[in-house]
């Protein structure tokens, strides 16, 4: 087993790659993307990256439980019960900011705590369970490390 822990904050990571550099001239202008402030243009050229790692699933409608059909509180009522033993499809490589977690039994999660792990492992298994406070914690089995997680499918 290989686990490599950073606590390095965002400044000190690489930046997404500049939506600017990703077009031509004449792809930027045509868009309207110049008519955008820096911040955002920052937030677009960080989403782009979000999406280029997988990480974008597309827009998530939680509800309230008073918004739910009966059988919508049976299957939550399920999940809260559960405990979700799965693996990381494709391979876990841990977990940087906002990762998205495609679990083998057809589940997305997304990581919902700041936080950063780099594991070079072959070991993809993890498992969800509700802490105290009913928020999802996944912990990656083989390095022992855990996050806070948000079911997004």
């Amino acid at each position: 087993m290989v686990l490599v822990l950073s606590t390095a904050n965002a400044a000190d990571q690489a930046s997404p790659p500049n939506v600017k550099s990703l077009m031509t001239p004449e792809d930027y202008a045509e868009s309207g993307l110049d008519k955008l402030t820096d911040a955002e243009r920052e937030h677009l050229s960080e989403w782009v990256e979000r999406y280029r790692e997988g990480a974008v699933v597309g827009p998530v409608v939680y509800k309230k439980q008073s918004q739910m059909t009966e059988e919508e509180k049976i299957e939550d009522q399920k999940l809260r019960d559960a405990v979700i033993v799965a693996k990381v499809l494709p391979a876990f490589k841990g977990w940087s900011g906002k990762t998205i977690f495609r679990l083998d039994n057809g589940q997305v999660w997304q990581q919902r705590q700041n936080g950063t792990l780099k594991y070079a492992g072959s070991d993809s298994t993890v498992t969800i369970s509700q802490n105290m406070m009913g928020k999802y914690v996944l912990k990656h089995e083989d390095s022992g490390r855990g996050i806070g997680v948000l079911r997004l499918k």
